[in-house]
């Protein structure tokens, strides 16, 4: 895995010499549930659900990136565009996940994790030691996600109507989902759909970046241990899904 050396590799030039060994020596026996997957999956929703049910510590690696573009008094989107050719602070919060999965800052027995790379950066603490992870991916349909996508920006009626409405087809791009939008006459439906694009983009940018600095697609779902897909799926049968998962993996929590 030679990502695996890309990662080490970038910790030591912007981190710090020393930063891989000081990794190893925060690693502990803490279990860690790392999420990852698709926008619109249901994977922060799925990751609070696990951190209620085993009284985990929870942490979301977006959070992070969040308070950065705000000190920045930039949007994530225009962040994720600055990150494609900058570098240092995406580096410098890909080290404090890996801190996170170390188990150096969980108070509980378990931790869970929620982002873009932290099933990636536990493949590397688990070549330095870290054990107890497990790496869960979520996906769904682009028709899924655009759908969920009109039912937080514009409510749940507008998601009922794609329902009814927007065939369920395999969409292999945006360009044929987006003018199914459009025939919903919905309200201020211009706006969503390139919000909706716009996160897509954003998406791309971000596994072009960390393809470019480490040698890793987050989309390869070689680097997970479950994969789970939530298409037409509502949030209990994937949490009820993702606990069999987790059973039949044995999972362990202490």
């Amino acid at each position: 895995m030679e990502y695996i050396d890309g990662i080490g590799n970038a910790f030591k030039k912007y981190i710090g010499p020393d930063s891989v060994r000081k990794l190893e020596d925060l690693i502990n026996d803490k279990a860690m549930i790392l999420i990852a997957g698709d926008q619109l999956t249901g994977k922060s929703t799925q990751a609070k659900n696990l951190a209620r049910k085993f009284n985990a510590t929870f942490h979301s690696v977006g959070n992070l990136f969040r308070e950065v573009a705000a000190k920045r008094g930039i949007s994530v989107a225009e962040q994720a565009k600055l990150l494609l050719t900058e570098r240092g602070i995406d580096v410098e919060i890909d080290y404090k996940t890996c801190k996170m999965i170390s188990g150096e800052s969980i108070d509980t027995k378990v931790g869970v994790i929620e982002g873009r790379q932290p099933a990636y950066m536990g493949s590397f603490m688990q070549e330095l030691g870290k054990k107890h992870l497990v790496r869960i991916y979520f996906q769904c349909s682009i028709r899924d996600q655009a759908l969920r996508f009109l039912r937080r920006e514009i409510g749940e009626e507008a998601y009922q109507k794609g329902l009814r409405n927007v065939p369920d087809v395999d969409y292999n791009n945006l360009e044929s989902l987006r003018d199914e939008i459009y025939n919903l006459d919905l309200v201020d439906s211009d706006d969503v759909i390139e919000k909706f694009v716009e996160n897509q983009n954003r998406d791309n940018d971000d596994r072009a970046r960390y393809y470019s600095l480490y040698g890793f697609d987050y989309g390869n779902l070689n680097g997970y241990d479950i994969v789970v897909n939530t298409t037409n799926k509502e949030a209990d049968e994937v949490f009820n899904e993702v606990l069999g998962e987790l059973e039949k993996f044995n999972f362990r929590t202490n």
